[in-house]
């Protein structure tokens, strides 16, 4: 690894994000202090230990500071692996993950990368380099760059095939649009990501089913009440050979400070992928309406124009309805 450049390497030593744009808006040259921190940057981004991916979290800072210009932006985060270790990536502001992915195991009380599961992206042919290292803090980036503040995502592949054209259409047509017509930085930085997370019905075979039932909101359940509440709608060998769950249409996460992250869901039943598919873009549509209107109401304390990003994901919804799957 190469020694940090003479004339940033006081960033390492700077702990808060106001430190670091005091230093970084004291130079005079924007330009030349981009390039010393973009080829910095590019010592680190195949760490190897906690202490260089720290590093590269500072640097990436920076960046986001005074901007990336020509370059390709990317936020340095420090996640959890599904399996709860620790995880640490590159991602750009189209969600698409460049450089080091590590997931983090532990060897002789200390930290190592582990490259069973740790991958290059792109995929090449470089070795990861395993370096048994002491315990530090894997640290996040903690100001996000301008990106389009809605994803709609699945954690899960399975549904009906009847709506399956319909959220291809999303990931081929919908985000692609988003994420080139709405406008982050309009809105304000209090929003990093509005993560809506579409729960869809699915019946595979009789051990892999679950078919939603949606919750009336006017009864106000708590989730320890939902299965006495469908119990009163169904028999236990209905519930069981159907595979059933109820479950409230939307949900809404807390915005997390750290992050601006929020997650949400939208909850979609069986009988939704019995509509055509220009219905089931039509209600899609508004189950999103109804729950970014009722997050901006939440939070509509926040400096935040949700006004404008409101009307600009309108804009690209309704492009979308009117498209053909």
């Amino acid at each position: 690894m190469l020694e940090p450049n003479y004339k940033i390497s006081k960033i390492f030593s700077l702990e808060t994000l106001s430190e670091l744009e005091s230093f970084v808006h004291s130079k005079k040259n924007i330009e030349d202090l981009r390039e010393a921190l973009y080829a910095e940057f590019r010592n680190y981004v195949n760490y190897s230990t906690p202490a260089e991916w720290n590093k590269a979290v500072r640097l990436c800072e920076c960046l986001a500071i005074i901007g990336w210009g020509e370059y390709i932006g990317v936020e340095a985060i420090a996640g959890r692996y599904f399996n709860g270790s620790p995880n640490t990536f590159f991602r750009t502001c189209e969600d698409k993950i460049l450089y080091l992915d590590a997931v983090w195991g532990q060897m002789d009380g200390g930290m190592i990368i582990d490259d069973k599961v740790s991958f290059f992206h792109p995929l090449n042919d470089r070795e990861i380099v395993r370096q048994v290292s002491p315990k530090i803090k894997l640290l996040s980036q903690r100001n996000w760059l301008p990106k389009c503040p809605v994803r709609i995502v699945r954690t899960i592949d399975n549904c009906y095939p009847s709506s399956r054209p319909v959220l291809e259409s999303i990931v081929g047509d919908l985000m692609p649009r988003l994420y080139t017509m709405m406008r982050p930085k309009l809105y304000g930085r209090s929003i990093n990501c509005i993560y809506i997370n579409c729960s869809m019905s699915y019946f595979d075979n009789d051990h892999c089913k679950t078919n939603y039932v949606i919750a009336d909101e006017s009864l106000k359940l708590k989730k320890s009440e939902y299965y006495g509440a469908l119990r009163e709608m169904f028999t236990e060998e209905e519930i069981k050979s159907r595979g059933l769950f109820l479950r409230p249409r939307y949900e809404i996460g807390p915005l997390r400070k750290d992050s601006g992250i929020l997650n949400a869901r939208v909850v979609f039943e069986k009988e939704f992928s019995e509509l055509s598919l220009t219905e089931q873009k039509e209600r899609m549509s508004d189950y999103f309406r109804t729950l970014l209107s009722r997050i901006a109401q939440r939070h509509k304390k926040l400096d935040y124009d949700f006004g404008s990003m409101l009307s600009d994901f309108e804009k690209v919804l309704s492009d979308w309805v009117s498209m053909e799957c």
